[in-house]
């Protein structure tokens, strides 16, 4: 049984950072996309800021507060 989990827990550990590395190019991706913010800004970023900062967006996005946006977006911007 231990000899399979050490067969089996690299490709396993390797699939979820995977995955983790597509979800922080999404959230990139989408950054970039909607408030036209600069890609080489937002690489120097870890997953859990960008995390944060998605999260952060989101809230005056909601309260439809442009001035609070706008502070949030501008250091990020090309």
């Amino acid at each position: 049984m231990s000899i399979l989990f050490f067969v089996f827990a690299p490709g396993l550990f390797a699939l979820l950072w995977l995955i983790r590395l597509q979800i922080s190019l999404s959230r990139v991706r989408y950054l970039v996309d909607t408030y036209s913010m600069d890609r080489k800004k937002l690489r120097k970023l870890s997953y859990k800021e960008l995390k944060n900062l998605r999260a952060s967006i989101d809230e005056p996005r909601d309260q439809s507060d442009a001035f609070g946006l706008e502070n949030l977006v501008r250091p990020y911007r090309a």
